[in-house]
């Protein structure tokens, strides 16, 4: 299996995930932003039950979390999944189908209002699912389950890019020298981030496009450490 790219710890794949995933070596790290819209369809077409859609919705994200909690450290490793409230049900279903859990919810105060209609309320935070192993442990015990990571309607790279701070901080929050991977890596965020660490990453996007994004940030020589 030929890399996209292979530099410094750092190793990109272009192609589908759930055809790629299986042929990695283990990982102890999984921070990932998949899409987000397989469940909100019907809740806008007027059909009194979407639980059919939600159903089909969570076999997708069970394929690859099976895959990925394979591909981690056996009882080791976790997780990260962003997500909102409308997949969250989904995604749920879809991590019991597979025997695991969500282990905890960290809601991302994006300190940023988005856009909203008459009703409702107008959203300022998302949600980032942990799964994890058995055995793994966050090593300082005081974090809480609510942060603030700024964000704004200017996204420089793709349009759901999340801050590379928040990401970089979700890497260190999971323990020393891990090997990070991300199966929907977009424009390579989570790349850039575990190379601002000193850690090792591999990612994989479908598109080729973001690919050559990806590639062209972490050429970039200014991308600071810490």
């Amino acid at each position: 299996m030929k890399p996209y790219y292979d530099h410094n710890g750092i190793t990109i794949y272009n192609g589908d995930c759930l055809e790629i995933m299986p042929e990695l070596e283990p990982v102890d790290l999984v921070v990932t932003d998949p899409p987000y819209n397989f469940t909100t369809a019907s809740a806008g077409n007027g059909k009194l039950n979407p639980w059919a859609d939600l159903c089909n919705s969570a076999y997708w994200f069970s394929a690859w979390i099976k895959i990925a909690m394979e591909r981690l450290r056996k009882k080791q490793g976790a997780i990260w999944e962003f997500s909102n409230w409308k997949t969250i049900p989904t995604i749920t279903k879809a991590v019991f189908d597979v025997g695991h859990k969500i282990e905890s919810l960290l809601v991302w105060d994006k300190d940023w209002i988005g856009p909203g209609g008459a009703r409702g309320l107008r959203p300022s935070y998302e949600l980032v699912a942990l799964i994890c192993h058995s055995k793994f442990q966050i090593p300082d015990r005081g974090i809480y389950d609510i942060q603030k990571f700024p964000w704004s309607s200017q996204r420089k790279y793709h349009p759901a890019e999340k801050p590379l701070q928040l990401i970089k901080w979700l890497i260190k929050i999971s323990g020393e020298g891990i090997t990070t991977l991300d199966p929907f890596m977009g424009s390579g965020t989570t790349l850039v981030a575990a190379k601002a660490l000193g850690r090792k990453a591999i990612g994989i996007e479908i598109s080729e496009k973001d690919c050559e994004i990806a590639v062209g940030r972490l050429a970039q020589e200014a991308i600071p450490f810490g």
